[in-house]
C-alpha cells in the first residue's frame, strides 16, 4: 500500500499560499482498520484531520490521534476534523502498475484549524471514536481564518502476486 497527499493552502481568492507533497505512514491501527474491514467488521475513511505536531512516527507506529497540543504551547483553534463526502471518493485501476488507486479531497473551511498547521491523516470516525488509519508531517504553514486547507490524498493498493512484498 502507498500513498501520497498533496496540500494547499488558499486565500479566498483563490491565490495558492503554500503548497506540501509528502507521503504518508500507515499507523498500526489503520492497519488493522483495514484488516477489520477484509472481516467485514471495520468501517471506512470518513474523516481527514490535521494537527501540529511534528513529531517523528514512533518506530511501532503506535500512534492513534493527530496533536492539538501545540508545539511550544501553539494549539490550533476551531474544528480540526472535517467529514469526507461520500462522492469525494475516486476508484481507478491502474493496470500498468496493478494497483487500486483510491483519490479523495477534503476541505477544511477558513474557521477551522487555526493556527500552525505540521501534520495530516485520514480517519474513521464512528460511535467508539476516532481511528487514526495515516499520518503525514510537512514543513509547517501558518492558517489564518481567510484560509481553506484542501488535502488531496491518493492511496494505491497492490493487486497480483504479491509475495515479493512479504
Amino acid at each position: 500500500m502507498r500513498a501520497i497527499v498533496q496540500i494547499l493552502l488558499r486565500d479566498r481568492s483563490g491565490r495558492i499560499l503554500a503548497r506540501r507533497d509528502a507521503s504518508n505512514a500507515v499507523m498500526r491501527s489503520g492497519a488493522e482498520l483495514v484488516a477489520r474491514a477484509f472481516a467485514g467488521q471495520g468501517a471506512g475513511i470518513t474523516h481527514m484531520g490535521v494537527g501540529n505536531s511534528d513529531a517523528a512516527d514512533p518506530d511501532d507506529f503506535s500512534l492513534d490521534a493527530l496533536s492539538n497540543e501545540g508545539v511550544a504551547g501553539e494549539n490550533l483553534v476551531g474544528a480540526t476534523e472535517v467529514a469526507i463526502a461520500a462522492d469525494a471518493f475516486q476508484f481507478v485501476p491502474d493496470a500498468a502498475r496493478r494497483v487500486m488507486v483510491v483519490r479523495l479531497r477534503a476541505t477544511l473551511p477558513d474557521s477551522a484549524a487555526l493556527g500552525t498547521v505540521r501534520e495530516a491523516g485520514l480517519l474513521a470516525r464512528g460511535e467508539a471514536g476516532a481511528t487514526l488509519y495515516n499520518r503525514v508531517t510537512f514543513a509547517p504553514f501558518t492558517k489564518g481564518d481567510d484560509h481553506e486547507l484542501t488535502l488531496f490524498w491518493e492511496v494505491a493498493f497492490p493487486y497480483g502476486d504479491l509475495q515479493a512484498l512479504f
